[in-house]
């Protein structure tokens, strides 16, 4: 991998083209490393000069919870991908309205199960995902929930895995972050027939996708100088500060 502020040079020359560029950041990521993130998203909102530079924020929450939190000349990149609102398009995964109609179903079922109360404090739905909490000394709950979701379950676009204490339900249907850029470069202006450049900051293991597809396109950044594990990320980021000095120096071009 190669230091990403070496780069930063020849971005000068990538945004005085008439070439589309986007920036798109795991917020999530952002979330855990950041006491407080409201300055540095300022910083990447200002970043946005639609028609030809673009910065997106991308996040397991859903696209009514980020526009809440937004300024509106972001792209937000909402229930990881699934829905997407930009300047000027907007796109929903063609069954997402479904799914959500299932997981609605599911905590229904639980409620009417186990209780509302029990419902209302240990299940819920974030984006495409509901994340239902099961304490482990309480085997009552367990014999009761496991099945049951599996019963529910069944024949659906939803796939349940449990650990000690925790029941994770989320899509089944093929879609990740790698498909989401790909989605995002098609809703972007093609200048001159040219596809944007891309360029993606994350550090999960649900940003490996992403690399691979910001590759195609562009640039794809780690947030971090060392991540412990193989990635394809080409380029990386030391630290926020290092993240922070990369913002105050594109916003000042």
């Amino acid at each position: 991998m190669l230091p990403f502020l070496k780069e930063i040079p020849n971005l000068t020359k990538s945004f005085a083209q008439k070439r589309t560029n986007c920036l798109l950041f795991n917020y999530d990521e952002l979330m855990r490393s950041l006491k407080t993130i409201s300055g540095l998203i300022g910083q990447i909102a200002n970043l946005s000069r639609p028609p030809v530079i673009f910065a997106g924020v991308i996040s397991h929450r859903s696209l009514s919870e980020l526009k809440s939190k937004m300024k509106n000349n972001l792209i937000l990149a909402g229930s990881n991908g699934f829905e997407i609102d930009g300047s000027g398009f907007s796109w929903a995964f063609p069954q997402l309205g479904f799914i959500r109609h299932q997981l609605e179903q599911l905590v229904g079922t639980i409620t009417l199960e186990i209780g509302p109360a029990w419902t209302k404090h240990n299940a819920k739905i974030t984006g495409v995902e509901l994340s239902i909490s099961i304490p482990s000394n309480d085997r009552y709950i367990v014999n009761i929930l496991s099945p049951m979701i599996r019963r529910a379950l069944s024949g659906s676009l939803l796939s349940a895995q449990q650990t000690t204490d925790k029941i994770q339900v989320s899509p089944t249907v093929h879609w990740d972050k790698q498909m989401l850029v790909r989605k995002i470069v098609d809703l972007l202006p093609h200048e001159s027939g040219l596809s944007p450049v891309i360029y993606y900051f994350g550090s999960e293991i649900s940003d490996e996708p992403a690399f691979r597809a910001a590759n195609l396109y562009g640039y794809s950044v780690l947030l971090r100088e060392n991540i412990g594990r193989k990635t394809n990320a080409r380029y990386y980021l030391r630290n926020n500060h290092e993240l922070n000095k990369m913002l105050i120096w594109l916003n000042a071009i």
